[in-house]
């Protein structure tokens, strides 16, 4: 139980974040803090793109994946409540309007895989394995990421972010649910190839 509780809490400070600064960042930082708060019990997801890289690496079972996500989106939902009772406006995300979908994709797979693949090498690698500076790697390895897909999808790189946003915005009636597609399942895709591509080129790794 402690570990979904870890998740939610990591996921909601990361969204109200998120939503408060718009700093890729301060996002990158906060994440960083975060995991060195929740590591040893949730292992610092945070993103249901990680933990589905961790289901297909057989870290979690099928129960506790339902149980990560479920919470992580439950998180993301409540910093959303949270940022709409400080602004009075729903928060939500929506790609750049000058970007075109396959670039949006594109983005969001690409720069999901990178991140999620160095948080594999840094929890599964032999030679990485309980780095005392994990925390800050992954951190600044979200925000360069983020400022890199900023542009092209508007850089989101964690489908909690969106499915708690939009089921929000959903209970307003609103319809950003149109985007989810892009926001949920590219970065699901992206940490889905970093699990398999880990595996395939790191052989070295005590997994």
């Amino acid at each position: 139980m402690q570990a979904y509780v870890t998740e939610a809490v990591g996921t909601f400070f990361l969204v109200m974040v998120f939503g408060i600064s718009g700093d890729p960042l301060a996002v990158g930082l906060t994440l960083m803090a975060l995991i060195y708060i929740g590591y040893p019990t949730s292992g610092a997801h945070f993103n249901p793109a990680v933990s589905i890289a961790f289901f297909f690496k057989r870290k979690l079972s099928f129960a506790e994946l339902t149980g990560y996500l479920f919470c992580q989106v439950i998180g993301a939902f409540f910093a959303s409540y949270l940022i709409y009772t400080f602004a009075n406006s729903v928060f939500y995300l929506e790609p750049p309007v000058d970007t075109d979908l396959y670039e949006q994709v594109f983005s969001e797979v690409f720069f999901t895989a990178i991140f999620v693949s160095v948080m594999l090498s840094l929890t599964f690698s032999n030679l990485h394995r309980k780095n005392q500076y994990m925390g800050l790697i992954i951190g600044l390895t979200f925000t360069g990421m983020l400022m890199a897909a900023s542009p092209l999808s508007g850089g989101v790189l964690n489908p909690a972010f969106s499915a708690g946003t939009t089921l929000f915005d959903l209970v307003k009636g609103g319809d950003s649910y149109i985007y989810s597609v892009l926001y949920v399942l590219s970065p699901i895709a992206g940490g889905a190839l970093a699990a398999f591509s880990s595996s395939y080129f790191s052989s070295r790794w005590g997994d």
